[in-house]
């Protein structure tokens, strides 16, 4: 008995605790970065595609926005994908550019995108900028990452993060630092130990030859995280350029942010599960320092999934310091809670106490409480295939 309780608790205890290291690893480095400092040399001519799914409700101050950061030389180009509403006239009207797909059995923003790039193969762009049909640039944010990856020659990623609406309760407020923790303190920290961080769905700058000859035609739900790992692979990790901010707001409607979330914290763990050990043993194999930490970045699971998973197994360490003696694994177990405990707090101290002040921190237990209906069946059933919501490149983060 003894031999098995250890047999089945002594890897994942030490799972989760080299995950609670790389997590604390994550953070301290987020901290002890310094914003680069970076030459003001304009970006050559872009195109920015805004992939939009019936998106008639939001689209029009989204391209508002994007006309008044763009120049004389640089497009905009909108994919109406599989749209049963306005959104090609509106973005017509708006003085873009608009090619429209329609194809309804090959759903999810994989296609858009490679419709996008086949579209400009006829006259390749120096740099293309992805986006979506709800996000708003900072002043001066769209220049900022297409000039970096054009001084860099790598895929560039602005900041993205995603708000609470005005008046959002706890959850929501929760849910902007789960957001906030991932896409700042954890990408920063990636950026600085690896000189790698996430394609994370909106404003991500790319040179065109790092984008012509990838295939991203197809439905995976988590299309950054696969984005991020080709890229890798054909030696273009992108860069986190952390002085560029872009911005949306999570849904308010709880059928939307539901599948937000399941999208992201279901799909998420999918992926990292049928391809986060093999991306690993790739880096380690092929020396590629950038891929070993973007594997295991990905292998850690979203914020909420990791802590509930953290206190079960100090739970079962416990149950089996009691009946067998195996009091070291709940030790180890306790230490991984406690280091990852240490590092969501430190990570909150600087990158999420303002958008979940302490009078707000009980909005984590309605954002854990909110995974019941993330795990269930209307949840899991969401996660099968891509379906369009607000802010669609990444759920709570949670």
């Amino acid at each position: 008995m003894t031999l098995l309780v250890y047999l089945l608790l002594t890897p994942l205890v030490l799972a989760g605790l080299a995950f609670s290291i790389f997590l604390a690893l994550e953070i301290a480095a987020a901290l002890s970065a310094r914003d680069e400092e970076r030459a003001d040399a304009p970006a050559p001519p872009f195109v920015v595609v805004i992939p939009a799914h019936n998106e008639a409700g939001t689209i029009a101050p989204v391209l508002e926005n994007v006309r008044g950061c763009v120049r004389e030389g640089d497009r905009i180009l909108v994919v109406a994908d599989n749209c049963a509403d306005q959104t090609a006239d509106i973005a017509r009207a708006a003085g873009v550019d608009v090619i429209e797909r329609n194809d309804p059995s090959r759903r999810g923003k994989g296609y858009a995108l490679q419709f996008a790039l086949d579209h400009l193969r006829r006259a390749p762009p120096a740099i293309v900028v992805f986006s979506d049909a709800d996000c708003q640039f900072a002043p001066g944010a769209l220049q900022r990452v297409a000039a970096a990856a054009q001084a860099s020659g790598r895929p560039a990623q602005a900041l993205y993060l995603m708000t609470a609406p005005a008046g959002a309760g706890p959850r929501l407020q929760a849910s902007e630092f789960a957001w906030a923790f991932m896409n700042n303190a954890r990408m920063r920290g990636l950026q600085r130990l690896f000189n790698v961080t996430r394609f994370t769905g909106a404003g991500f700058a790319a040179p065109w030859p790092a984008l012509a000859d990838l295939q991203l035609a197809s439905g995976e739900i988590v299309e950054d995280l696969a984005l991020t790992m080709a890229l890798i692979r054909k030696g273009a990790p992108p860069m986190l350029v952390a002085d560029a901010l872009v911005v949306s707001e999570f849904p308010t409607d709880d059928a939307a942010l539901t599948r937000q979330a399941a999208r992201w914290s279901i799909g998420s763990m999918r992926y990292s599960a049928r391809a986060g050990l093999a991306a690993l043993l790739e880096g380690v194999f092929k020396g590629r320092p950038s891929q070993i930490g973007a594997a295991v970045d990905l292998m850690v699971p979203p914020l909420t999934v990791f802590a509930a998973a953290l206190t079960m197994l100090v739970l079962f360490g416990f149950l089996a310091g009691l009946f067998v003696g195996a009091w070291m694994l709940f030790a180890l177990a306790l230490c991984a809670l406690v280091i990852a405990a240490a590092a969501v707090v430190a990570g909150w101290r600087r990158y999420g106490r303002d958008a979940l002040p302490p009078e707000s921190l009980g909005g984590l237990f309605a954002l854990l409480a909110s995974k019941a209906s993330v795990f269930g069946s209307h949840g899991r059933k969401s996660a099968k295939s891509w379906t369009p919501t607000r802010g669609d490149s990444g759920g709570e983060n949670g």
